[in-house]
């Protein structure tokens, strides 16, 4: 695997012939078809497909946003049907493509919001957040203002405002997608690097090939909609440098991206 991550026997999430569909005016239209998948702990798994394909209404199940699917989810071997709530049982944080940041509060409130809402937010809370916030360089910026960082930097403080909430399942719905390339290349290695370091598990939906390869366990390939599972490709990458451009480099990096490339051009 890519980052020698060990599997314990029992998954965090498994997923059992789960389906969608949504209605509209002109009729039902199926979303996602039949998937079934584990994700074990301390997993980071990055699902790739076709525009449309249902990758962010996947998240947004997972996520107990959308509870009217069809099948089974298990989160620590418990079942949840449709209709239930998965988050009544678990810890989820959900990280999006804008940092949704409060320009009027500074960065510090802004990281604290989480536990100031759930009424958690005690001196020990915000003492493990300013450490956090000094391990991943944002500690000088803690009263500044959301306008005043750069757009790697607010993504970075919206992670750790994640983070502060201990979650068990990070979502990740194309978190870089709104950052110019040289940034997002940054970031996404930044990011990647603090989810490791805090062993989180993760779900990465991503339209970034380089991007799914260089951070991901496991990759999902889903097809066009209604989306199912065509592929899951385990990555294991020879690297030497823990970077962005060191995991691009490992020699086996081109052979899985033309090998994805290539199931995604035969779902356009």
């Amino acid at each position: 695997m890519n980052h020698n991550i060990h599997k314990q026997h029992t998954p965090l999430l498994s997923l059992e012939n789960l389906s969608y569909s949504y209605h509209t005016l002109t009729g039902e239209t199926k979303a996602l078809d039949s998937l079934s998948f584990q994700i074990f702990p301390g997993e980071f798994i990055a699902i790739v497909g076709p525009s449309g394909c249902g990758k962010s209404t996947l998240l947004n199940i997972l996520a107990g946003q959308i509870t009217d699917y069809h099948g089974q989810l298990h989160f620590h071997s418990s079942l949840f049907s449709s209709n239930d709530k998965p988050t009544k049982k678990l810890n989820i944080g959900y990280m999006l493509q804008h940092d949704h940041l409060f320009p009027w509060r500074t960065i510090l409130q802004n990281v604290c919001l989480g536990p100031e809402i759930n009424h958690s937010l005690t001196n020990e809370k915000e003492t493990e957040i300013l450490q956090m916030l000094k391990k991943y360089g944002l500690h000088d910026f803690k009263d500044q203002k959301p306008a005043q960082l750069s757009g790697g930097m607010r993504q970075r403080a919206a992670l750790i405002r994640t983070l502060a909430l201990n979650p068990e399942l990070l979502l990740l719905d194309e978190p870089f997608s709104a950052l110019d390339y040289q940034t997002r290349l940054q970031v996404s290695g930044d990011i990647g690097r603090i989810i490791r370091e805090n062993k989180k598990t993760a779900v990465l939906v991503t339209h970034n090939l380089s991007e799914a390869i260089s951070l991901a366990d496991k990759i999902i390939v889903l097809t066009k909609r209604p989306g199912t599972i065509k592929r899951v490709v385990e990555i294991s990458l020879t690297i030497s440098d823990p970077s962005p451009l060191g995991y691009r480099s490992a020699p086996e990096f081109n052979n899985y991206f033309n090998e994805i490339w290539e199931d995604l051009c035969h779902e356009s």
